[in-house]
């Protein structure tokens, strides 16, 4: 056990003790990375926690989604779909699991086919009458009663097709702990040993793409964000995941320690309106809102460019994203007056008696909704809405109580999350969907969101999500993103030049330290 309290962060932290392995203080720089995160991977059970191993460099998929908006080859060498309703999908050559047994179509296959016995994100992601068959040593045909377009975000997605050796996998039952050290993956890193507190990895050393660039790693689980930083300044960690945006000035003025912001994610923090009581049914009230809301400030303002501005639903470098976000008092205070909403003496709108007061929803497990939330509220005073906050634990289920009232939640929530739109659109937008916490029902986007799933002209469907987006703007808000956000680590010095992965893909075969 190691003592790291050694500063304290903005009065947050006395005291912290955690389990990290034991290291000395000078590093050794050839020496396994040590990752510190803010979750816990619970087993090796890949149906349940394999998702985390494509994120550390254990495991691999067969497409990848890039920060360029494209999905590009990853185990597989080319995805081609020579008539709408076939794809054909071509391994590389030579590829090997960790365990050397080869991986060529049939055992692909054998993956996708346990996937879909066993997970639940790979059932709801495969259309019905989907077939997935071998039609050569290295290749698959995939064939559909209609268009499958999403299928590459489908096969770049961590929760779905992971590609394992499910003959090793199906030898163990359910004793899941067998599964370490059997190297039932592909990745650089092939997973020694798992426990409460850490995760272990070696490097493969026939990986097909080259010798990984160290000799392995260590993913310590420290679900306080304080320690987590405290553990990269103490020397005891090179890459701190997940740290609030809060914590920036404070890592800003430590010695050799690094708050590293990336790029574009393909979500945000995402507003959901309750469309089923309170002022926001008023669909004048929730155009007056979006208008309010300064995206701006809260980027450069608020999280000094800790986050980007949201332009549209979308990160701006997808390429279907509308640029139609804008703040615009005037139009926000002329809808107010003509729903007939009058502004009172202490600048709150009142109408028919009732006072024009909307209550935010937020959850504790992200604190940076605090001050979303806060410059929210002072947002909306400046058009006459008045806004209390309220944080509940367990935001899914809690919106989803009709005895809870909310008028406007905060979600982080990705739309677009590994290049699939189809999932958020499914999941949140259309009646009786899991997520449609508001009660949204526009005809309209009900006809749209099924259509797209067939749709595959790239034209058509652009006008498909461009028509989505002008409708959740101009016409019958529901969905917007406050902001997108950013990827972001602290680190060392030795690896202050490592960039926050992008998709989740926060090691690779080339991650090393810094020259």
């Amino acid at each position: 056990m190691l003592n790291l309290a050694r500063v304290s962060l903005s009065g947050a932290v006395t005291a912290v003790v955690l389990a990290l392995p034991q290291i000395a203080m000078a590093h050794d720089p050839h020496a396994d990375l040590r990752i510190v995160t803010s979750f816990t991977i619970n087993s090796m059970n890949p149906w349940q926690d394999g998702y985390w191993m494509q994120e550390f460099g254990q495991a691999e998929l067969l497409m990848k989604f890039n920060e360029d908006g494209n999905h590009h080859p990853w185990l597989l060498s080319s995805l081609e779909n020579p008539e709408p309703n076939r794809w054909v999908l071509t391994l590389r050559d030579e590829l090997h699991f960790q365990n050397g047994r080869p991986v060529d179509a049939a055992a692909v296959l054998a993956a996708i086919d346990a996937a879909i016995d066993h997970s639940p994100a790979a059932q709801g992601s495969v259309p019905d009458g989907a077939e997935f068959t071998v039609t050569g040593a290295l290749e698959l045909t995939v064939t559909t009663p209609a268009p499958w377009p999403e299928l590459p975000g489908v096969l770049a997605d961590e929760q779905v097709f992971l590609i394992l050796d499910a003959d090793a996998v199906a030898a163990v039952g359910e004793d899941w702990a067998q599964l370490v050290g059997a190297g039932i993956y592909t990745g650089p890193y092939s997973v020694t040993g798992l426990d409460d507190t850490r995760l272990k990895a070696e490097a493969f050393a026939d990986y097909w793409q080259g010798t990984p660039a160290l000799p392995g790693l260590t993913v310590a689980f420290v679900p306080d964000p304080n320690a987590r930083i405290l553990a990269v300044q103490n020397n005891e960690a090179d890459i701190a995941l997940y740290p609030p945006l809060a914590a920036r000035p404070a890592v800003d003025a430590m010695p050799d320690v690094h708050f590293n912001l990336g790029g574009l994610s393909t979500g945000g923090f995402t507003g959901y309106m309750n469309l089923e009581q309170g002022p926001l049914a008023d669909v004048s009230v929730r155009k007056a809102v979006l208008r309010a809301v300064d995206y701006r400030e809260i980027a450069q303002d608020v999280f000094r460019g800790g986050l980007a501005q949201a332009h549209s639903l979308y990160a701006e470098n997808l390429p279907f994203a509308l640029q139609n976000y804008q703040t615009d008092l005037l139009d926000a205070a002329a809808l107010l007056d003509a729903a007939g909403w009058v502004t009172g003496p202490d600048g709150i709108r009142h109408k028919d008696g009732r006072k024009l007061s909307v209550i935010l929803a937020i959850y504790p497990q992200q604190p940076d909704l605090v001050p979303l939330s806060t410059a929210v509220q002072a947002q909306l005073a400046r058009v006459g809405i008045d806004a209390e906050i309220v944080s509940f634990d367990g935001i899914n289920q809690a919106l989803l109580e009709p005895s809870n009232r909310w008028d406007l939640a905060m979600v982080s929530t990705g739309a677009a999350s590994w290049g699939r739109v189809q999932n958020f659109l499914n999941t949140y937008l259309l009646p009786g969907a899991r997520r449609n916490y508001g009660g949204y029902d526009n005809a309209e986007v009900n006809a749209l969101v099924p259509e797209l799933a067939t749709e595959v002209d790239p034209e058509r469907r652009t006008e498909i999500l461009h028509r989505i987006q002008s409708i959740l703007w101009d016409e019958d808000p529901y969905a917007f993103s406050f902001n997108i956000h950013l990827g972001r680590v602290i680190v060392n010095d030795q690896y202050a030049c490592y960039a926050p992965g992008f998709a989740l893909y926060h090691v690779s075969w080339q991650t090393a330290p810094c020259d």
